[in-house]
């Protein structure tokens, strides 16, 4: 699966690559024929935020945003999510 992502008022660094990755990995797992994944990564005035938009097999799209006070608690949520998915909700 493709991946594409794109930061927002913060720049890459080890740690947020190594999120995105961790949850790229769980996804590659819950939707093992999506095509495609796009991940907006932003720190904003109300905090920290995670947008997940895939591109699944059957044409349709699957898309998620999850927020916190903190790097950890937002990706936390979208783990979450994409736990959810797996689960088939």
């Amino acid at each position: 699966m493709q991946k594409q992502v794109t930061y927002k008022g913060t720049e890459p660094t080890e740690e947020l690559e190594s999120r995105v990755d961790a949850v790229q990995a769980k996804l590659e797992t819950a939707a093992p024929d999506a095509a495609f994944a796009k991940y907006v990564v932003e720190r904003n005035p109300r905090g920290h935020a995670v947008g997940l938009a895939v591109a699944l097999a059957d044409g349709h799209s699957w898309v998620r945003h999850a927020e916190g006070t903190d790097w950890e608690r937002a990706f936390l949520e979208i783990e979450r999510r994409v736990d959810r998915f797996e689960a088939g909700d």
